[in-house]
């Protein structure tokens, strides 16, 4: 069984969209696929956060009306994502009763990311050799 520091919390947004497509939960072969289209332009920005990070404990200082200060126990996925949502899902994860990978297709409410074909896989190939050759200093 995965561990969550194998998992990527992924945030992508396409240009003149305000709302993210969230990924939870995505191993390093999604994460892959997922950067191929922000590079290929699918996308205009990329986030990506390793889950084990999202599970830290912080303190979140709040006051109440009456003035006084305290300081709030939480996660810092709940502090960065809002939602408590993420949370009950890495605790599943973690727990062994969900995971959006199976047999190599990433699936969630929003979206399905299969694996490459030949021709794809071929074309990725050939995007990272292009890449690379332009980082090579002579």
């Amino acid at each position: 069984m995965e561990k969550l520091k194998d998992r990527y919390f992924i945030r992508l947004y396409q240009e003149g969209s305000s709302e993210a497509t969230r990924l939870p939960l995505a191993s390093a072969r999604t994460l892959l696929r997922v950067f191929i289209h922000f590079v290929s332009g699918s996308y205009s920005s990329l986030e990506v956060f390793r889950e084990d990070y999202f599970g830290k404990r912080v303190c979140n200082v709040a006051q109440n009306s009456s003035g006084i200060t305290t300081a709030v126990r939480t996660t810092m996925r709940q502090k960065v994502l809002n939602s408590p949502f993420y949370d009950d899902l890495a605790n599943k994860f973690s727990e062994g009763l969900y995971d959006p990978e199976k047999n190599g297709v990433y699936e969630n409410e929003v979206m399905t990311i299969k694996a490459f074909n030949q021709k794809q896989f071929d074309d990725v190939v050939e995007l990272l050799a292009i890449i690379n050759d332009d980082n090579q200093v002579e």
